[in-house]
């Protein structure tokens, strides 16, 4: 057997010594470097481990990223022989929770010696469904998600968005169903009912039940008060009623406010004072003090306004005025007879009867009787209009007319003189009328004035 030139023999144990030297004692390879696919299928790479050292070794298998929970279990610690090599399936499983590339690295480590390590890296690049903005805003007792994402093919999403408060308890949520492909846009209005109390929330959204993104939300405080009045009439009483709502997002404290109400005839009768009103430049002025109004909530104020004192007053100044008025009508169209003198010198007197009939039917069978103090004398030589019949009585001398039938808006002057008898003050008593009705249904007796003679 022919052996070999030492040149050549030398060329190759040079070559050995070089590659035992300068070789790492272990590597590790992963392929694909990088590899794309859809979320819910399976993704596989194979890792390789090589081990340059001179002994057989154990080496231990980390795995490193932002989407670990994709890695399906595996072998944690590999031995591999001296100068060899051993494989080794990865096997990755994305799901939609997160699309997208996704960076790893695997490292291993020897168990005999720690510092004996070696490192690769590699990518999963995850083509479904994928969030590209969210932002929320809020607008009174509204809430606006605006979610942008690119789907690469039709697809229904079926999710939620959700408002958290800074506890990170949810206190709000709103369903969505939508059908998505390329880049699309969801927006949602969330109603609250009533506006959030003012401070830091966070918006949401979730879809297969997996939260996908959040935003930060500041809600400002919003002073909001609001006041109705509700009237109520019963009859000649009102209730009022006057509600405060708290339509914000703070909590007024102390709260308080005023009314003023216009005095007149029927008001100032009608509102109930009490210790907090006052009346000012013809107004009723009350303050009412309700303390603290939470954000949602209601105070309210209630009094009575009673119409009774106003109607009684009135019901009396109309039974008042009636009375005038019947009064008046009667004194304007009853039958009068009045009594009236003259003095015509020294002890001298003329005396008229006024007999007046102004109403619109006849007076009937009319006598007019008066009488003369026996202190002074009737002068019959000179009565000149109709002459009465005179006699002597008790009381003096009596005079008496009977003047038949008297119609409507007739008058009768009756004049007769007499002469006093003494010095001084006479007093003459009243003259009577007497007259039967128009249909005659039952007598009427009038009396005048008396009157004094000086």
């Amino acid at each position: 057997m022919k052996r070999p030139p030492l040149p050549l023999l030398v060329s190759f144990f040079l070559i050995l010594t070089c590659t035992s030297v300068f070789a790492s004692p272990v590597d590790v390879n992963v392929q694909p470097v990088s590899q794309t696919g859809q979320a819910n299928s399976v993704m596989k790479f194979t890792l390789t481990i090589t081990n340059n050292q001179e002994f057989p070794d154990y080496f231990q298998i980390v795995f490193s990223g932002s989407h670990l929970e994709w890695l399906m279990p595996g072998l944690i610690a590999k031995g591999v022989a001296s100068h060899s090599s051993e494989e080794m399936d990865v096997v990755f499983y994305p799901t939609e929770a997160s699309t997208g590339p996704a960076e790893f690295s695997v490292s291993v480590y020897s168990l005999s010696n720690p510092s004996v390590t070696s490192t690769a890296q590699f990518s999963v690049d995850v083509s479904g469904i994928r969030i590209s903005d969210f932002r929320a805003s809020v607008s009174g007792s509204s809430v606006r998600f605006d979610l942008g994402l690119y789907s690469p093919e039709d697809k229904e999403l079926k999710g939620k968005f959700a408002l958290a408060d800074s506890s990170g308890r949810e206190i709000a949520s709103i369903q969505f169903t939508e059908t998505v492909s390329g880049q699309s846009k969801i927006t949602r209005d969330l109603i609250l009912g009533e506006m959030p109390p003012a401070g830091l929330y966070t918006t949401k959204v979730f879809t297969e039940g997996i939260e996908r993104a959040k935003y930060p939300l500041s809600i400002p405080p919003v002073r909001n008060i609001v006041q109705t009045v509700e009237e109520v009439s019963q009859g000649l009483t009102k209730e009022v009623t006057i509600t405060i709502r708290n339509e914000g997002n703070v909590i007024e404290k102390d709260y308080s406010f005023q009314q003023a109400i216009p005095i007149d005839m029927v008001t100032g009768m009608l509102t109930r004072s009490g210790e907090n009103c006052r009346e000012e430049g013809g107004l009723m002025v009350c303050n009412y003090y309700l303390g603290e109004i939470k954000p949602g909530s209601a105070a309210y104020v209630s009094y009575s306004m009673n119409y009774w004192p106003a109607f009684n007053g009135y019901l009396l100044l109309t039974f008042i005025m009636a009375g005038l008025i019947i009064y008046s009508f009667l004194r304007v169209t009853s039958p009068r007879i009045l009594k009236r003198h003259i003095k015509k010198g020294e002890g001298l007197h003329s005396i008229s009867i006024h007999v007046k009939n102004p109403f619109l039917h006849n007076l009937r069978d009319v006598t007019v009787r008066d009488w003369v103090s026996p202190l002074a004398q009737v002068l019959q030589d000179e009565i000149v209009s109709t002459v009465p019949v005179i006699r002597r009585v008790d009381e003096g001398t009596e005079l008496i007319w009977k003047l038949g039938d008297i119609k409507p808006r007739e008058e009768r002057i009756l004049q007769y003189k007499v002469r006093s008898l003494v010095h001084g003050r006479l007093k003459m008593p009243s003259a009577h009328l007497k007259f039967t009705s128009s249909k005659g249904e039952k007598k009427i007796k009038l009396a005048s004035n008396p009157i004094i003679l000086d």
